[in-house]
């Protein structure tokens, strides 16, 4: 499985959800093709739990995310998109909710998650990173919140999670470790070949099971891909 999607100003930090905007649109056409790929990548698995990753930051992972929460959440499916980018959280952005409350207090501070958890709509709630922690990766490490995971499972039909970008930090390898499936997500034309191989075999060393990727920033008139139309937004 591999989706391709447009670029539209790349340089945007309010972190646009076009599938919301714009659900009748190309793009979020898109964005419900990857999720048709994603439920026929496997027969014999349950993919409740999805992770996004990338190599570096900016190539369009967390707007991937939050527009896969989006088509998902628009076909009834009951969503939750959490932030576990919790060294440059950005999920709350889309949202305009604050970062006050979030998945390091349901864990820390023990705030019941039910007060955590945000409503976006009736099949999309949202959970941001919380109070920033000084040792993310050790956290993301954490039974608690191996065992927050699962218990949002029964809640919830499709979780979906935004992770750092690979080449930063150890805390996606983490992740994905623990979910049932991992989405690359690579910009084309700047995204080095070596570094994402690298970092998709790093992946699958430490348990990661690879669904596909998604290439964005790919232009219109790059004749490759003359039948798709793209979205790009980090």
């Amino acid at each position: 499985m591999f989706e391709v999607l447009k670029n539209k100003n790349a340089t945007d930090e309010s972190y646009h959800i076009i599938s919301a905007q714009e659900p009748a649109g190309v793009i979020a056409e898109q964005y419900r093709k990857l999720r048709t790929n994603i439920e026929y990548s496997t027969f014999n698995k349950e993919l409740k739990v999805i992770n996004l990753t990338s190599t570096y930051a900016k190539e369009g992972k967390t707007v991937s995310a939050l527009n896969l929460a989006t088509v998902y959440a628009q076909a009834e499916v009951k969503t939750l998109i959490i932030d576990m980018d919790l060294r440059k959280p950005k999920i709350h952005r889309a949202f305009n909710i604050p970062n006050e409350t979030g998945l390091s207090d349901i864990i820390v501070k023990n705030v019941p998650k039910e007060e955590a958890v945000h409503k976006a709509s009736d099949y999309l709630h949202v959970l941001t990173a919380g109070e920033r922690m000084p040792y993310p990766a050790e956290f993301l490490m954490s039974k608690k919140v191996k065992d927050l995971i699962t218990s949002f499972k029964g809640l919830y039909d499709k979780i979906i999670i935004d992770t750092p970008p690979m080449s930063a930090v150890a805390d996606a390898t983490i992740v994905s470790g623990y979910t049932d499936g991992t989405i690359f997500v690579v910009a084309s034309r700047e995204t080095d070949v070596s570094s994402a191989e690298t970092i998709l075999k790093t992946l699958k060393e430490n348990g990661a099971n690879i669904l596909g990727g998604v290439l964005t920033r790919v232009r219109k008139r790059d004749h490759r891909y003359m039948d798709y139309y793209y979205y790009y937004g980090e």
